[in-house]
């Protein structure tokens, strides 16, 4: 087993005079007085070290040599000492380590000055090496037959170090962190009559066919009984509208989490989730990771269709996104997962769809009621009329309430109304103003189609997201804000 051995940087070594609240990893001290300014350490990750310099003197492009293992970043800053100083100590500490030299470069030899920058910035945490280019010094070595790589950038600036050091850890991933438990599909599903309310409790659970991956947190939790959702199974291309996408139509019980879990590459927590979905028995339908799920446009909103919160944030980066199925007891269990990273944490936007029967019958609009709210505040909500998601299709199960409206305007025939849309605040406004006026527009021609009301006391308009009932922060307030209202008109 390979059994690591501290480098020290000097032969005599003085104490530390700043100690950083970072730790150092065990196979490399710090150069004497450096203090630590960032760290990250993530397990099982996939990280490229450059191993050369660019072939042309305008390319940013570095030969590299790309690895997967366990990955630690410290940037150390050290005042008033050389760069050179500092390389020569990093280099005589790997040299006496044993360990073999791949690449360095000195000043002159690793670039111009744009390179320099970039072979710096492909180490730091930041993404960017700032000021601290100048005088540059880079190594790449291993050890142990390529058990341990060390990667060191050192630049300066005003008389400043700093130092950009990566190591890369050989490890083994463990896939067996996630169980399935199939008995829950195999229990039939009595239909609930009672709409309950979700208590915090209950959002604070996983579903019952998924666990979460060992320490996630759940950052948001939404459930509905019976809902339309649309699961993407392609690239959703930018340049395509919403309805351009390959995708799969849904209509059941859905159930979302939104995870989030430190210091764990997106890469662990997929295979964790593909192994657990092999054993079950579930039929992978898509699956795409990293450049195959897009541009970063596309993989964002790719995720924002998964996510219960209409947005993946900062977690798109080093993405995986599968879609599984399999059948039950009741109908098809289906299974969406988008996993992305920002900054060392990683998130997972989770759906689970179970289809099947939907009772009928539960909700009745009272005509009676639509006119008594109209006289008291001068309009009224149209309880019961949905959409397709993302359309103006009204659906099937909307016909008690568009006859309840008929029925209202059959019984008072001076009655004139706007048939107003309203939308979430999900997408651009320009799209939301489009969707909620069609919307509208869709309800008017139902009424005067089939039901035989005259055009002229209906007029349609579409507010978009400028006017809602409550906060879209949640579901629940994005679902009041969803609505067709009547609104009185004048003689």
């Amino acid at each position: 087993m390979f059994r690591y051995a501290v480098l020290t940087l000097l032969l005599v070594t003085a104490p530390m005079c700043a100690v950083a609240k970072s730790p150092d990893h065990p196979l490399l001290s710090r150069f004497p007085e450096a203090r630590a300014t960032s760290y990250q350490q993530v397990s099982f990750e996939r990280f490229a070290l450059p191993t050369g310099l660019p072939p042309e003197e305008a390319s940013m492009t570095f030969p590299e040599l790309k690895l997967i293992g366990d990955m630690t970043r410290h940037t150390y800053r050290i005042r008033n000492t050389s760069t050179l100083k500092v390389y020569q100590n990093y280099k005589a500490a790997i040299e006496r380590a044993g360990m073999n030299i791949l690449f360095e470069c000195s000043r002159d030899e690793c670039g111009n000055q744009r390179q320099i920058q970039e072979l710096g910035a492909k180490l730091a945490i930041s993404n960017s090496v700032f000021t601290f280019w100048q005088d540059p010094y880079y190594i790449l070595a291993e050890a142990d037959e390529g058990k341990a790589h060390v990667a060191v950038f050192i630049g300066g600036d005003d008389g400043e170090a700093a130092v950009q050091q990566v190591i890369i850890e050989e490890s083994q991933i463990r896939d067996d962190l996630i169980e399935i438990d199939l008995t829950y599909l195999d229990q039939p599903r009595e239909l609930d009559t009672e709409i309950a309310v979700i208590t915090p409790a209950q959002r604070a659970r996983d579903h019952a066919l998924l666990s979460r991956y060992p320490g996630a947190r759940i950052r948001e939790r939404t459930h509905s009984e019976y809902e339309h959702f649309v699961i993407p199974v392609s690239v959703v291309t930018a340049s395509r509208n919403v309805d351009e996408f390959e995708k799969i139509e849904l209509t059941g019980e859905l159930t979302r989490h939104f995870y989030e879990l430190n210091k764990v590459s997106t890469l662990k927590v997929y295979r964790n989730y593909t192994s657990a979905l092999a054993d079950a028995g579930f039929e992978i339908l898509y699956e795409c990771s990293r450049e195959a799920c897009g541009n970063s446009t596309e993989i964002r909103a790719l995720g924002a269709l998964i996510a219960n919160t209409g947005n993946v944030y900062n977690y798109y980066r080093d993405p995986h996104y599968l879609v599984a199925r399999r059948e039950t007891v009741n109908g098809l269990a289906y299974i969406a997962l988008f996993i992305g990273e920002y900054r060392g944490d990683t998130a997972v936007q989770q759906a689970v769809i179970e289809t099947g029967p939907i009772e009928m019958g539960l909700v009745a609009v009272d005509s009676d009621l639509l006119h008594t709210e109209l006289e008291e505040s001068g309009k009224a909500s149209i309880e019961g009329v949905q959409f397709d998601t993302g359309k103006s299709t009204i659906r099937a199960e909307s016909k008690p309430a568009l006859e309840a409206v008929a029925q209202l305007l059959n019984d008072y025939p001076e009655l004139r109304f706007y048939v107003v849309g309203h939308t979430d605040d999900v997408g651009s406004p320009e799209l939301n103003l489009r969707l909620s006026a069609a919307r509208a527009e869709s309800v008017v021609q139902a009424l005067v189609k089939d039901h035989g009301i005259a055009p002229a006391r209906l007029h349609s308009a579409g507010m978009g997201p400028y006017a809602p009932l409550a906060s879209n922060t949640t579901e629940d307030g994005r679902s009041q804000n969803r609505r067709v209202e009547l609104v009185s008109r004048l003689p």
